[in-house]
């Protein structure tokens, strides 16, 4: 459940509230056209050739990415009204001056993020090879050390997933993050507070896959201590 949770492209969903949307644009004299069934939203910009403009896109990430959440259909038709012909997912580990321009606070809690959630990855790799020779040669010690690497990777597991519930407290302050924002920022600034952060179900299958590593944990190091103390088992 952690590698999956891990792996997966759902810990949060980035969305537009259409009602402040309307009232913000209105208040800053901005034209909008909402296309798709008012999934997006298109920003007119009179200093850009016809075609152009910013587009205000729901989005969906992991710890590693985030990315447009559209259809490739629905892609197409927003190519045909001037979305621009890029990368349709921020990659976080990229590195190079064209990437997003983030906050620092928001930039190292992702790097954190990532960071233990590489650290949960291996750990829990390790502990299932480990795990299978304390079995296989009925090492005791092998299985005492599997227990407490399902521990560790329950423990960076639950980094990660605090990280990610708190890396957003303080993008309201730094508007120029460009998450749902695809094209030129600056017109798309005095909208920027009607985005809508929320997590996803990858988040509740970490949290479970956190439960589950803690359970075997204990489970492990109570098999240690029936192997030490039941001569028997220990042979068998």
């Amino acid at each position: 459940m952690l590698c999956a949770a891990i792996m997966t492209q759902h810990w949060e969903h980035v969305s537009w509230e259409r009602a402040a949307l309307a009232a913000l644009a209105n208040a800053s004299n901005t034209a909008i056209q909402w296309l798709l069934d008012e999934k997006v939203v298109k920003i007119e910009d009179s200093n850009q050739r016809k075609g152009g403009g910013t587009f205000l896109v729901p989005m969906n990430g992991g710890i590693w990415t985030m990315c447009v959440s559209l259809e490739e259909e629905e892609v197409s038709i927003l190519y045909r009204a001037g979305f621009p012909k890029q990368p349709l997912c921020t990659n976080y580990l990229a590195d190079g001056d064209d990437e997003e321009q983030r906050g620092d606070w928001q930039h190292r809690m992702q790097n954190l993020s990532i960071s233990c959630a590489l650290v949960c990855l291996i750990v829990l790799v390790s502990a299932a090879l480990v795990g299978a020779f304390g079995v296989c040669k009925h090492q005791i010690s092998a299985v005492l050390v599997t227990g407490v690497m399902y521990l560790l990777a329950g423990l960076f597991a639950m980094f990660t997933l605090m990280i990610i519930h708190l890396k957003r407290a303080r993008v309201s302050l730094r508007p120029l993050d460009g998450d749902g924002v695809i094209g030129p920022r600056h017109p798309a600034l005095p909208l920027l507070t009607a985005r809508e952060f929320n997590t996803s179900w990858s988040l509740e299958l970490g949290w479970g896959g956190v439960v589950l590593a803690t359970t075997a944990s204990l489970l492990w190091i109570l098999l240690s201590k029936i192997m030490r103390y039941n001569p028997i088992l220990g042979m068998l």
